[in-house]
């Protein structure tokens, strides 16, 4: 795995033109991203589509990129949040959590594969219920299970504001969750 320094020669490499450069940052960079995406809209090929469009559009303004003292992964996970948003603009769907693994495996009692349905329909529907700060929050700390500072620079946001926004997103869920009567 490339170290800082390295993804900054590379993301130099390429903003001059290299593609064999950009090439190792999509090799490096395309996995993460494509799981983030699948998160956001619950299926693996519609997430590799959106992260192809990213990538596309990258390689595209890539000669424009300026570092500004945020890591060219925050900046990448700026465009895939944006292709999310555009792509549900377009759908206007609601957040799934689809491929999230929720208690059970494939030799589950048919009542316990009944109740993991359950909750993954309420908690879709409850964080569908949230801010898009909120919802992004949730899932890249718990579903993504990234740190406060990787989730500060992915968001542009100082970490103690992410820890903040996470407090805030966490008290919304629960308001949420009462307010429907629980979980399943």
């Amino acid at each position: 795995m490339e170290g800082p320094a390295e993804v900054d020669g590379l993301v130099e490499r390429a903003r001059n033109g290299d593609a064999e450069a950009f090439g190792a940052l999509y090799g490096r960079f395309q996995p993460e991203i494509v799981r983030y995406l699948t998160h956001r809209v619950g299926d693996v090929d519609t997430a590799e589509d959106l992260a192809q469009q990213v990538f596309l559009k990258a390689w595209q303004a890539i000669p424009r990129y300026q570092s500004r003292g945020v890591p060219f992964k925050a900046w990448l996970y700026r465009m895939a949040h944006n292709q999310m948003v555009d792509h549900f603009r377009t759908r206007r769907a609601t957040t799934d959590l689809e491929g999230i693994d929720l208690p059970g495996d494939a030799r589950v009692e048919a009542e316990d594969s009944v109740l993991a349905w359950e909750l993954r329909g309420a908690l879709e529907r409850l964080l569908g219920r949230l801010s898009e700060d909120h919802r992004q929050m949730l899932v890249l700390r718990f579903l993504m299970e990234k740190s406060t500072v990787e989730i500060g620079e992915i968001m542009g946001r100082k970490e103690v504001t992410v820890r903040g926004l996470q407090m805030r997103a966490l008290q919304a869920l629960r308001r949420e969750i009462d307010a429907t009567g629980g979980l399943p």
